[in-house]
Order: C-alpha cells, then sequence, then structure tokens
C-alpha cells in the first residue's frame, strides 16, 4: 500500500493544528534525523528555541499497524504525532513526547516501536496522548524549556562554486606557473570555507552544509562531490551535517527558499555571487539578521552587492587545491 498520500495528509492535519494553537510552524528543507516539521518559538530571532516533529500517519480499517521511530532520534526537544484513521474513518490525533516515546518496546533493529489498533485506541494510554488544549500547553512548556542550540548554516550555490574554482585556478596559475594543483573533494572545501569565514566557534554546535547543485552545470569536473550526504568533524571539532541537492530549478530561489528557513539560525555563511541574492539579503539587514557572504572580492555588474560581512572565496579554494597559507 502506498503510505505516502496519507503521510502527507497526516502532516497536513498536524500542521493545521498546530497552527489552531498558535503555534509557529516550518518544515526543514532536508529530510533531517526523521524531522518533518520543526516548532520554533520565534522565527525572526537568530538563536531561538525549537521542537522537532517527527509526523506519522496510520489507517487501521485492515486490522493492527504499527510506528517504529529509531532510537537514535529520540532527544528532549524530539516529539511524535501520530494520526490515526479507523475503520468508520474517524479520525485522531496522538502526541508522544520523547519519554513517553522510550517507553514503547524495542525491535530487533533497535528501533521504539509501536501496535496500534481498533481495540487499543479505546484504552485510557491512547486516550490520554489525544492532542487538545491541555497538550498543546504542555507542548508549549516544553518549547519554552528547550534549550536555543548554536548552528552554522552554510548555504553554497554550486555553479558560483564552479565559476570561483576556475578563477581560483586562473588566479594562482599567474602566481605560481609552476605549480600543480589537485582537485579537492567537497569535505575539505567546506572545511576549509569553514575555518576561514565561521568566525562563531563555539563547543558543541551544530554545523549544515548544505550544497545546491545545477543539472545543467558541472562542479563535480572541479571538485569530488562523492561523498554525498555525508558527515565530518570540523577543523574547530564540531560534527558538520552535508545536504546535497541536484535540481533542474533555479538555484538561486532553492537557496532564498532556504535562507527564510533558516533566519533564525545563530550563524550563516552563504557562498553566492549573483545578483538574485540582492533584494532578500537587503532585507534580512534590515532583520539584523547575521550573514557572512562568501564571494568574489571584486565585483562587476553580475555579482551581487551585499550590506553584509564578507569574505574572498579564493582564500579557502586556494588552501583546497594544494596552496599554503603563506602562498595565497
Amino acid at each position: 500500500m502506498d503510505i505516502k498520500p496519507l503521510q502527507k495528509q497526516a502532516e497536513n492535519h498536524i500542521s493545521s493544528e498546530l497552527l489552531k494553537y498558535e503555534f509557529k510552524v516550518t518544515e526543514p528543507f532536508f529530510d533531517e534525523e526523521g524531522t518533518d516539521l520543526i516548532i520554533v518559538q520565534n522565527i525572526n530571532l537568530k538563536k531561538t528555541r525549537f521542537l522537532k516533529v517527527q509526523c506519522k500517519g496510520r489507517n487501521i480499517k485492515n486490522g493492527t499497524s504499527s510506528v517504529v521511530i529509531p532510537i537514535s532520534y529520540i532527544e528532549e526537544n524530539f516529539v511524535v504525532f501520530l494520526y490515526v484513521i479507523d475503520k468508520d474513518k474517524n479520525d485522531f490525533l496522538y502526541l508522544f513526547l520523547p519519554e513517553q516515546v522510550k517507553e514503547w518496546k524495542i525491535n530487533k533493529k533497535n528501533e521504539y516501536f509501536l501496535s496500534i489498533n481498533d481495540n487499543k485506541i479505546t484504552l485510557d494510554y491512547f486516550k490520554s496522548k489525544l492532542f487538545n488544549k491541555d497538550l498543546s500547553e504542555i507542548l508549549s512548556q516544553r518549547l519554552n524549556k528547550a534549550e536555543p542550540k548554536n548552528y552554522t548554516s552554510v548555504l553554497i550555490d554550486g555553479i558560483f562554486l564552479e565559476k570561483a574554482m576556475d578563477k581560483t585556478i586562473e588566479i594562482y596559475s599567474e602566481i605560481w606557473p609552476e605549480k600543480i594543483f589537485v582537485k579537492p573533494d567537497l569535505i575539505t572545501v567546506l572545511k576549509n570555507i569553514l575555518d576561514s569565514y565561521d568566525k562563531h566557534k563555539s563547543e558543541k554546535k551544530i554545523v549544515c552544509c548544505y550544497v545546491f547543485l545545477s543539472e545543467s552545470f558541472y562542479l563535480e569536473e572541479r571538485i569530488d562531490c562523492s561523498l554525498v550526504n555525508s558527515n565530518f568533524i570540523t577543523n574547530n571539532g564540531n560534527e558538520a551535517k552535508v545536504f546535497i541537492s541536484k535540481t533542474n530549478e533555479v538555484i538561486g530561489c532553492e537557496i532564498l527558499q532556504q535562507l527564510d528557513r533558516l533566519i533564525n539560525n545563530d550563524n550563516i555563511v552563504l557562498v553566492a555571487n549573483d545578483i538574485i541574492y540582492e533584494i532578500e539579503l537587503e532585507e534580512l539587514a534590515e532583520k539584523k539578521v547575521e550573514i557572512i557572504v562568501v564571494k568574489f572580492n571584486q565585483h562587476n555588474d553580475e555579482d551581487m552587492i551585499s550590506k553584509f560581512k564578507w569574505g574572498d572565496i579564493t582564500y579557502p579554494l586556494g588552501l583546497s587545491i594544494g596552496l599554503l597559507r603563506d602562498e595565497i
């Protein structure tokens, strides 16, 4: 049975219920450890409290169904909503807090496991989890207690990065004509960008690197991008996650949508240089959002103008192709 329509129905229903109780809800751009929705306290703050929401939809008209949640997903700010349709087309919405999910059985795949059928939903256990005004207040209390986390989010325009690689090699070939440059891998490039321009060096923060590639361009010929959706440790010792998206759509529009989702983050590094970003960046500057722009250090009519602090892309790329710091 195709559960995708039911899953989408569940997400829409859960979003609607959360909005009814005046929660601010957004969607993550990528599926990050089971997160279907994010409840945020204030999307206009650089640093905000938030809850991760996993949405589950189940139809129990044919008997018993089940829900599984990987143990690794469960954190203090993670909650599960279960949307259920019974044999008579009645629907129910249940909320499970992290400590309640931990009460479920554990299966052989090291997942929390919950079975559900028509008989079980009549039990007090399920009735106590029905989402209502009282549980919405408990959820609000959880949101208020959630610890804000330090984030750095790096958004990379793959088309610009491809041009920047060509420009970097052109510049340093003139300076060091005898040098043989290496083809770097994406992780090396990301580490050098973060090391050069991530000015928030706090410990135990989360770094997310979003790389947007175009089907019509060939960044992969300049940079080895084979490590798709990988994790790595930054030079500062923080865990970083990599998300690669390849699309036929306009990359600039994709990145702007992601920027809208990330304006509550502690620090954003935007690797881009196209004028398509100018209007949005100007509006974000007025909101006092903190962004570091990594672009070319010279300007022509096709390059964007930004009021934010900026860094030269050729510096980290020079390190990535094998140059030493004193050679740049």
